[in-house]
Parts: C-alpha cells; structure tokens; sequence
C-alpha cells in the first residue's frame, strides 16, 4: 500500500485508476452517512462527466430514504457475492469492519483505491493506493479539492447538483457548522458550494428536520431512558431493537447523539443502539475525551471527537465495561490538564 501525499498525487492515480478500466465502483461504510454517501454520489457524477461509468455499491439493508432528494435517478448497485470490478474506490472508510461484507471487493479489485479523513487504525484496508487526511473536515472537501476546476467548467444546472451533495457532507460532519471543526477553512468551503447557487436553509431542512413522528416517538423513548455517571459526566443512551420494531424503525433511522450535545455539565455522550440479539452499534461524543481510542479499542474508530464501533457481547457486561473505560478517559484527561 502506498500513502499518497497530496491532492494532485490522490488525482493523477484516480484518473489514471478509471480510465484504463472497464468497471468502476465505488463506496463507502455500512450505515451511510450524509458524508461517506453525498461524497460518493459527487465522485459518481463527475466521473460519469469525464465518460466513465462507475457504480455505487450498497448494502441490501442500507437506509436511504434521507438521501433520496439528492440522488436525482442515480442508480445503486446492491453487492452480491461474487462481483467483480476493476477498480475499487472507498469513501470516507478505512476499516474492514465498517465495510462489512462487501470487503469481499477489495479481495477481487485489480486497482484499489481508499479517500478518507478519519485517524488510521491499526487494521487499514488493504488498498494499493490510500489518501487519508485527518485535517480535512469531511470526505467531500477532498472531492471538491480534486475536481474544483471540472466543476467550475460544468453548465450551472450540474454545478447545483453536485455542489448541494458536498454541501450536505459538510453540514454532516460539522452537524450543521455547530461542532469544533467548524473553522474558517470549513465556512470558506461552505461559501465556495453556496456560490454555485445551492440553497443552504432548504438543504438543511431537508437533510435534518425531515423526521416522521415515528422517529420523534422512538426519539422520545430511547431519551426517556437517558442515565447519567460519573457525576453527570457520562451521559448513556440505550435503543433495544423493540423500541425500534415498535415504531415500525430501521436500526439507524435517527441520528441519536445530535439531540443531546451540549447537555450542561456532561462531557461525554454514549449512544449504544442493539442491532441484534448480542450487537450493538456504538456511538461517541466528546469535547474532552479523545473518544477515538475508546472505540479503537472495541475494534472501531473515527475521529477524536466522535468515533464509533460495532460491540458484540452481552449488554450488561458490555455496558459496565464502556462506562469503566470512560471514567478511566475522563480521570486521564482531568490529569494532563
């Protein structure tokens, strides 16, 4: 696996990638996100620009409906066993875990090819080529870094298209310019898209506000069982799969974590969400905990802020484990203060 170093380096391979190829995909981590999955739909559409027909890959169980105001008719491939392509590309992922079963490709890929900006784990995908930088605030800047001047030289129909997509994987990852890596690089990037003629309050309101009441519901049950530790500092989330099957819910229907931030005195959110009888998804915030190490030690990972991990295991026993773990992270930081 070679590292690349730059922008211009991270275009010349993906340029040289696709054009020799007679099949092209692309995707991103299971669950997808507004910034993994708008990222990949941008890739997708100025690729497709260039002459190159690429693909999308998806899970069966993937949960999309959110997205569907951005597709504008893009089609997605579910993966089957047994697909092959030629080229490879991964967005916004660099763990075999959060690719899930679909790591399968990058086994068969002739010319693979990861873009991320979440801190490396110890087991990164096998790729031939990565480009991983942790100070970009989204998987989408790096794509618009790389095609700047292709979207510059498209009709302003196309330029709206794409620029609302990289929008939404800016809105995702700063969740909505409201968390620390909001910073003038990330308002800069925000203008540059706003200036294509995108309209940043529709695309909020349809990105974040657009919940059904069954989710509100759902939203209000897994709340109501809010527990705090530590003296308030931990604050724990907890979503069993028949408060999901009750309000008729996938398992990642609803951003839990973003409707607590900034609870007074808590420095630490957890979100444990059961997605099968002994798996669970974990989700963690912090400002002060660098909760990356936490979840890098479950097998995950992400940034030092917010990061996540899939646990199996029994719930008590896993609970009782993370919260020690937390402690233990907040008493540390207390001390190197």
């Amino acid at each position: 696996m070679q590292k690349l170093k730059n922008i211009q380096e991270l275009k010349e391979i993906l340029n040289r990638f696709v054009s020799s190829s007679k099949s092209v995909a692309i995707m991103t981590h299971t669950e997808p996100d507004g910034d993994g999955f708008c990222a990949s739909l941008a890739l997708h559409r100025l690729l497709r620009h260039q002459g190159i027909d690429s693909e999308i890959i998806i899970d069966a169980d993937s949960q999309l409906e959110r997205f569907k105001f951005l597709m504008n008719g893009t089609k997605l491939s579910i993966f089957e066993s047994g697909n092959y392509y030629e080229t490879l590309i991964v967005l916004d992922c660099n763990s075999y875990t959060l690719l899930g079963d679909r790591s399968e490709l990058l086994m068969t890929a002739r010319k693979r090819l990861v873009i991320d900006h979440h801190i490396p784990s110890d087991k990164e995908l096998d790729s031939d080529y990565t480009f991983v930088d942790i100070s970009e605030v989204c998987t989408g800047s790096i794509i618009y870094k790389m095609f700047k001047s292709e979207i510059d030289n498209l009709p302003p129909t196309e330029q709206r298209v794409i620029a609302n997509n990289l929008y939404i994987t800016l809105i995702n990852d700063t969740n909505n310019f409201t968390n620390s890596n909001t910073d003038a690089k990330s308002l800069s990037l925000a203008a540059e898209l706003v200036a294509f003629g995108i309209v940043p309050s529709e695309l909020y309101k349809a990105f974040f506000l657009n919940n059904t009441t069954s989710q509100m519901k759902y939203l209000g049950e897994v709340l109501a069982g809010m527990e705090l530790y530590n003296d308030g500092q931990i604050l724990f989330l907890y979503s069993s799969l028949d408060m999901q099957k009750r309000n008729h819910l996938a398992t990642n229907a609803i951003s839990i974590p973003r409707f607590v931030q900034g609870i007074k005195g808590v420095d630490v959110i957890a979100f444990l969400r059961q997605d099968d009888k002994e798996s669970y998804n974990l989700s963690l915030r912090s400002d002060t905990v660098d909760v990356n190490a936490i979840a890098v030690s479950y097998g995950g990972g992400g940034h030092r802020k917010a990061s996540g991990a899939i646990l199996y295991g029994e719930l008590d026993e896993l609970k009782f484990d993370l919260i020690s773990k937390l402690k233990q992270a907040l008493t540390q930081s207390r001390n190197n203060v």
